[in-house]
């Protein structure tokens, strides 16, 4: 306090308090109060205690009772606000309120107090739950009708330094588990992870990345800095970083982080982390591996001389010999190597009146192939959207004259669209536990753009009127079963529903009605996806519109008739004939350039399962395509798996002209092809039956 009046009378004009009171004021505003804040450890009363021994007495002598500066407002500001620093990122050194250019007549004062608070540490951040400490002045009109105005400290608390005692408790406790957690997690931990996550080895690893490469950051910065500054260094870190990452050794990757630091081998630390975020029925899609590991299998691939077999592009017709193909287009038949015996062969056919028929007949893939294909002129295969996940690319090394690598005895590989030869939406419910091995299936999708919480229900009403949905989840009768069912869709992960009947001989012949219940609206307007899969075949549809709560959608309703076939009706305009993919339009006939069996079955060669592939006309891969994939690869370089299967995942596959790529079936599978084949004299349309 400074009581101007009194002041007259003991320095004549002199008004340093208030010089000195609003330099303080202006210096916190300028240079503080826009910067992380922390208290140090003194006490408060030893500041004020200092203050006033500190005060000359020409300054400070007795009024009234007390001392002139002996005052109830400036003790509180004090109490409240009196050792609050900042801290400079670069040198560590403490800022006070005290470093202020206060009036001559306090210089040694502030001088002191400055000095006091810097020989203390940090002990917490600073918040208080006020928006101003002090006040500027309060006046007192006396007797004779005079007013005496009383001057005090006082600051203005900017919005982000106020807070109660929890929030001082949680940045201490931040600020804590951040030196442990830095103490107990090493920096070849945080590089072992950040390599497994790069390589996608790491189950939902990559929502991990960015907290990784800031805390590896911070383990860098740790290093450099003297004993002396750590205490203000992490409280800085603390605060910049934010509890995620300060916290980090608590978090589930952090588990992962301290046991691989701690020596627990790599397979079994990454085990660890997977069973508390994985499904329990998760499958590992990327194998483990290290830098160390990468070396060895570097050096095993120089030994074997397989470094130019590594390069990939996609195959054309010139790669191809006559002797690997089932059929080739007359078109593309001279672009064959030794193509001239199949070409002799259709050098006689000549076209005549196309005969139609109308009736579609079923026929056996082994039939087709061997009694059907070689009189063909021309094959045309219906593009169902069925066959979304069935589309391939046929891969031919780079370098002709290289090695192979592959457990046959050409160069050649290929691969599926997402990887997979099946529907992603069933292998989405089958990681789920969902049965797709089944008679009659029904799925659907969800929350597969961005986070789409609703909560929706597939239903299947049956001939005798019972309901499958979540509160009677398997019918008696028919044993129709939901068997995946998702209340509550993760970030980042789509949600799937399974509703399948195992074996239609238990089944109720009549009418089976599928459809979708918004059971609970939650913000997402996207719709649903859905698939029915019966006879080999899957139907797709989409409803990309928002569903009220409590909303039915009708799907599509499937007739099992006595004779146990099923037909559907479709409710949904799921089949959109101008939806594209890999430039071929669905819901119309293209032509087949070549089809073939898969490069293990070339030849001589009779190595795992059997694919047949149709290439089509125009077709041209959109997609990121794996070289190869590890149950390629000659048993040499399965001790290398590992680094194999993540070397696929980064190498490219060069672009290629007149790209062979079509769809693909594997001779496992249960699947329907529609084709329209001509021959010398007649045009017919059959389904083969894979």
């Amino acid at each position: 306090m400074s009581v101007n009046y009194l002041q007259k009378q003991i320095g004549g004009d002199n008004i340093s308090f208030e010089i000195t009171r609003d330099s303080l004021y202006r210096h916190f505003e300028e240079n503080m109060a826009n910067e992380m804040l922390f208290r140090v450890d003194c006490d408060t009363e030893d500041l004020w205690n200092l203050y006033m021994d500190s005060l000359p007495e020409a300054i400070n002598p007795i009024y009234r009772e007390r001392k002139v500066h002996d005052c109830s407002s400036c003790h509180s500001f004090f109490r409240h606000a009196a050792n609050v620093v900042a801290v400079d990122e670069d040198t560590y050194e403490l800022t006070t309120l005290f470093d202020c250019v206060p009036h001559k007549d306090y210089e040694g004062v502030f001088e002191a107090l400055s000095e006091f608070i810097k020989e203390h540490e940090i002990a917490d951040v600073f918040k208080v739950d006020m928006k101003t400490v002090g006040h500027k002045f309060d006046r007192e009109q006396l007797e004779d009708g005079s007013v005496i105005r009383y001057n005090h400290f006082y600051i203005d608390i900017p919005r982000k330094h106020i807070g109660y005692r929890r929030d001082v408790a949680d940045a201490r406790t931040t600020r804590e588990v951040l030196e442990s957690t830095t103490n107990e997690i090493s920096l070849e931990s945080v590089d072992t992870v950040l390599e497994l996550i790069s390589t996608n080895s790491l189950y939902r690893g990559n929502e991990w990345k960015d907290v990784l490469e800031k805390f590896r950051n911070h383990l860098v910065e740790v290093e450099s800095v003297d004993e002396k500054d750590l205490n203000r260094f992490y409280w800085i870190q603390s605060m910049e970083l934010g509890p995620l990452i300060s916290r980090l050794k608590n978090k589930s990757i952090g588990t992962l982080l301290v046991e691989i630091s701690f020596g627990v081998p790599l397979d079994e630390a990454v085990s660890n982390y997977e069973t508390i975020v994985a499904p329990t029925n998760y499958k590992r899609p990327k194998a483990i591996f290290t830098k160390s590991m990468l070396k060895r299998a570097e050096e095993k691939i120089d030994e074997l001389g397989f470094k130019d077999s590594i390069p990939r592009r996609f195959a054309v017709m010139e790669d191809l010999s006559v002797r690997d193909v089932l059929f080739a287009n007359r078109d593309v038949t001279p672009q064959l190597q030794e193509s001239e015996s199949l070409f002799d062969r259709l050098r006689g056919f000549t076209t005549s009146k196309v005969k139609n028929f109308d009736k579609v007949q079923d026929v056996p893939i082994s039939d087709f192939i061997d009694n059907i294909l070689p009189n063909a002129q021309e094959v045309e295969l219906y593009l169902d959207y069925g066959l979304e996940n069935n589309f391939m690319s046929l891969i031919a090394p780079i370098n002709k004259d290289a090695p192979s690598m592959f457990k046959w005895d050409n160069l050649f590989s290929w691969a599926y669209k997402n990887n997979i030869a099946d529907s992603l939406m069933k292998q989405r419910v089958k990681a789920m536990g969902g049965d797709v091995d089944v008679d009659l299936r029904f799925s659907i999708q969800w929350n597969d753009h961005e986070w789409d919480k609703n909560d929706l229900d597939a239903h299947c009403t049956e001939p005798s009127g019972f309901e499958i949905y979540f509160s009677q989840m398997r019918s008696k009768k028919t044993d129709g079963w939901l068997d995946v069912d998702i209340i509550n869709p993760e970030n980042g992960r789509p949600a799937v529903e399974n509703i399948r009947y195992k074996d239609k001989n238990r089944m109720i012949p009549g009418d089976y009605k599928f459809r979708v219940h918004q059971y609970s609206y939650r913000g997402g307007d996207r719709g649903f996806k859905a698939e029915i899969e019966f006879d080999g075949r899957i139907y797709n549809f989409e409803y990309p519109f928002k569903l009220r709560q409590n909303e039915y959608v009708d799907v599509a309703t499937v007739t099992l008739d006595e004779n146990g076939n099923f037909k559907m009706k479709s409710h949904l305009d799921g089949q959109s004939s101008n939806i594209k993919e890999w430039n071929m339009t669905y819901n119309t006939f293209v032509p087949v350039s070549l089809i073939c069996y898969s490069p293990n079955y070339w030849g001589d060669n009779a190595v795992g399962n059997k694919h047949v592939f149709f290439m089509l006309k125009d077709c041209v891969n959109e997609d990121r395509v794996n070289p190869w994939f590890n149950e390629f690869l000659i048993e040499e370089l399965m001790d290398h798996k590992r680094v194999m299967e993540a070397l696929a995942s980064v190498a490219k596959v060069e672009e290629s002209q007149n790209q062979l790529s079509g769809v693909g079936f594997s001779l496992t599978q249960r699947k329907k092809v529609t084709l329209k084949v001509k021959t010398e004299n007649i045009e017919r349309i059959i389904n083969v039956v894979i």
